[in-house]
């Protein structure tokens, strides 16, 4: 028996019905799904947003969906998210008082409205140019508002075409607007705690360097209050009572997004001026907040800017961190702080307190190798020269784990984990490092590398090894910029020696002047001749073979530098003092030398 079709085409219509509502079920559950999914991550409240929005228009017909966040600072509903690509180039620009337009009544009233057509003909339309909502015929608009609570936004849904939203859409985007208050109210309870949380571990979270010196905690305390705060650019400035050099820079920390060229020329900001003179090369119009913290006294001022107004909440954050950075600064400021590493390790009273001060520093126990890199007094003529060699050894530091780098003026330690396959890749970065620096200080620098320290005891003279190196270093110049303790350790004695053969040393020299002053008149090498002699223990047959003349010649000359220096060469003393003295004369006049070479060359 046939089925009347008029029953057919009845039952048809009641199966797409079903359909229809299964599938809008189906897709209202998906999408509460994902955004309670997202809820319970508790990210951030603008990616939460974010991600609604996309939900819902995937879910619906929208060619267009915005969230305006409620801001109570400045009592504006907010452009905070669009989806569609003009739009969103407006996101932060676009700002409604409760009442008006569509969407600014919604959040007033608390109520969802719908319009299925010719939405610019509604009293209430207020039209953007720069939202194009001309293209736009219906749009479906939800406060979002936890209920009871206040109001959290409008989420608002557009389409090209009349009447394109049902009634399922409707309750889907009311259902996504309250699902979105408490989610934010959530993000928003998250985020807050977070804050708090960083606040209260502020200076336990700070780098292990950052007490290593005044300038690295100020540098350190401004970025860690720049990323807090979310600003662009934070400074933070010392008063001079605060510094025990006046010489510390301030601290300038920048978001990602600024500009290099900008983050390149604050290295150069000194004055409080050139503070205002950066900020505005960031971006006019930005919002300014500054707090003094010091307790019985200003010890400076941290300034943040961004283009948002700050909130209570950001100026609580901020005030706090401050208090927190004053105690770090006031600890830093004392003359103690400024003692290179060696002279804070010898004054330790124990060796626990100074293994602390190491762990403090970043140092890990194990084999270390210290550096002493030193600025010579003549080249430190200004703070950023010592400022560009801390920065240098701070970039070489890159590529080594666990470096500890401690800068007090004009010496930078620098203590090394020992670790004998990365050691020749790090002595050679270090070399090519001194050796640029050298260049941009015309010969300033050097360095010094100490014996590996196999613990906290051992530290002491492993830097002052090291510093002697560095000394040595300084006297060899371009020869030895760089110079290892193992390289001058069996001269340890030598000062002492020096001292004691002093006297006739002196002696000897003034004699022999009187040879060099010979050679540089006549172009000789008499003193030349003297050296090779002495250093043969005055034996004529060894001389004669080393400067290949015959042993006639040899005592000719010999006889010539016997009137010069007024007696017998036998007679000049110790023959090693002698030799020595002929030795530092001829280093000591290096055209005497040229001279001699070229009368070598030339068979003279």
């Amino acid at each position: 028996m046939s089925v009347p079709t008029q029953d057919s085409g009845g039952f048809k219509a009641q199966l797409d019905q079903m359909t229809e509502k299964l599938v809008a079920v189906e897709r209202r559950a998906e999408t509460l799904a994902e955004l309670n999914r997202l809820m319970v991550q508790g990210g951030d409240p603008t990616a939460l947003v974010q991600r609604a929005v996309d939900l819902v228009k995937r879910a619906t017909k929208a060619a267009g969906t915005f969230v305006y966040i409620w801001d109570p600072e400045i009592e504006r509903l907010v452009l905070r998210v669009a989806t569609t690509g003009r739009q969103a180039a407006h996101v932060g620009e676009i700002q409604l008082r409760l009442g008006e337009g569509v969407t600014g009544w919604t959040g007033l009233m608390r109520q969802t409205v719908r319009l299925d057509e010719d939405i610019q003909s509604d009293p209430r339309f207020v039209n953007f140019s720069v939202l194009e909502e001309h293209q736009f015929h219906c749009m479906v608009a939800v406060p979002v508002a936890v209920p009871g609570g206040e109001l959290l936004g409008v989420f608002s849904l557009y389409a090209g075409e009349p009447a394109a939203f049902d009634t399922h859409d409707v309750e889907l985007a009311t259902e996504v607007g309250s699902l979105l208050a408490n989610g934010l109210v959530h993000a928003q309870t998250v985020k807050d705690l977070r804050r708090e949380s960083a606040v209260s571990r502020f200076l336990m979270t700070l780098p292990a360097d950052a007490t290593s010196s005044l300038q690295r905690c100020v540098d350190v305390i401004a970025e860690a209050i720049r990323d807090q705060a979310d600003a662009a650019f934070c400074s933070l400035e010392l008063a001079e009572r605060g510094t025990p050099d006046g010489n510390v820079r301030p601290g300038l920390a920048f978001a990602d997004d600024v500009d290099n060229a900008v983050v390149v020329s604050a290295r150069s900001v000194r004055a409080r001026a050139e503070l205002h003179d950066l900020a505005q090369q960031i971006g006019s119009g930005l919002e300014k907040l500054t707090i003094s913290f010091g307790t019985l006294f200003p010890l400076g001022a941290i300034t943040c800017y961004r283009a948002r107004p700050f909130t209570e909440a950001d100026k609580g954050i901020v005030d706090a961190l401050a208090a927190q950075a004053a105690t770090l600064v006031s600890s830093l400021s004392c003359p103690a702080m400024t003692t290179p590493l060696a002279g804070r390790l010898a004054g330790a009273p124990t060796r626990e307190s100074a293994d602390r001060l190491l762990r403090d520093l970043g140092w890990r126990p194990g084999p270390t190798q210290p550096v002493q890199v030193q600025v010579s007094g003549t080249r430190y003529t200004t703070p950023s020269a010592f400022e560009r060699v801390v920065d240098a050894l701070r970039e070489m530091r890159g590529g080594i784990e666990g470096m500890v780098l401690v800068p007090s003026a004009p010496v930078v330690s620098l203590l090394v984990p020992y670790q004998p396959e990365q050691w020749k890749g790090f002595e050679h970065a270090l070399r090519t490092t001194i050796r640029q620096l050298r260049t941009e200080s015309n010969g300033g620098v050097t360095a010094g590398i100490g014996p590996v320290a196999n613990d906290v005891s051992d530290l002491v003279s492993a830097l002052e090894s090291a510093e002697t190196a560095g000394a040595w270093a300084q006297l060899l110049g371009d020869r030895g910029s760089v110079a290892h303790h193992e390289d001058f350790a069996h001269l340890r004695l030598l000062p002492r020696v020096a001292l004691d053969i002093g006297e006739d040393l002196r002696d000897v020299l003034t004699r022999i002047s009187e040879v060099i002053r010979y050679d540089l008149r006549n172009g000789t090498a008499l003193a030349s001749t003297l050296e090779d002699y002495l250093a043969n223990r005055c034996s004529v047959t060894d001389t004669a073979s080393d400067l290949f003349i015959h042993r006639n010649t040899l005592r000719q000359r010999l006889g010539r530098i016997e009137e010069l220096v007024g007696r017998p060469v036998e007679g000049l003393g110790d023959w090693a003092v002698a030799a020595l003295a002929a030795r530092l004369a001829l280093a000591g006049e290096p055209r005497l030398v040229r001279t001699q070479a070229r009368n070598a060359a030339s068979g003279e």
